[in-house]
């Protein structure tokens, strides 16, 4: 009676780990979270530190189908520069952006090699402002919203070896408002790599 217990939870257990996969993400964007332009005669510098990394969480679903849900963190920089007859002024804009994606994909391919389409939304909030990005209270570069939904697709492939898989992908995400006024770049593409376990 105990074997056959025992039997039972390693099956179900190893029926659960074909169900749900937990891994890490790790990326680097094809271009920056602030545009490099100018309004009103102040200019906008990109700074960022362009990687993006974080953990992500994915249910198997019926149809070749996968829900995953990201956790992932991108540094957010820019510096804003004004020239005047006086001299030059800077200030520098900094934060962390958070996105947490949520996003349905289809699998299909052989058992080892899967490419995959995705499509769905992110949640996206700017943390640790730097004191001049909350200082400035009017025009080019001053703080519109912290918080934001965009809309994401994507494309990739999924390799699988044993005891984990290795996955390829080029995500697009667009948001629906701007951050900073004037500066911030509503697009973003990336690629991503991750190992799911």
């Amino acid at each position: 009676m105990n074997k056959l217990l025992l039997l039972s939870s390693f099956t179900v257990i190893a029926a659960n780990a074909q169900l749900f996969s937990v891994g890490v993400l790790g990326g680097a964007p094809f271009n920056d979270v602030a545009k490099d332009s100018v309004a009103n005669g102040i200019r906008s510098i990109p700074k960022s530190s362009n990687f993006t990394i974080g953990p992500a969480f994915q249910v198997s679903l019926p149809a070749g189908l996968r829900v995953e849900v990201d956790a992932l963190y991108r540094p957010y920089e820019f510096v804003l520069a004004v020239n005047n007859p006086a001299g030059s002024v800077q200030a520098n804009i900094s934060a962390q952006q958070w996105r947490f994606p949520v996003l349905l994909q289809y699998r299909f391919g052989t058992p080892i090699v899967k490419p995959f389409l995705e499509a769905g939304v992110s949640f996206d909030h700017l943390s640790g402002l730097s004191s001049a990005a909350k200082n400035i209270t009017s025009g080019p570069g001053r703080l519109l919203h912290q918080s934001d939904a965009s809309a994401v697709l994507g494309g990739g492939v999924d390799v699988k070896i044993p005891f984990f898989r290795i996955s390829g992908e080029l995500r697009y995400t667009r948001q629906s408002v701007s951050y900073f006024d004037s500066f911030s770049n509503l697009n973003q593409a990336e690629i991503l790599l991750g190992i799911h376990f």
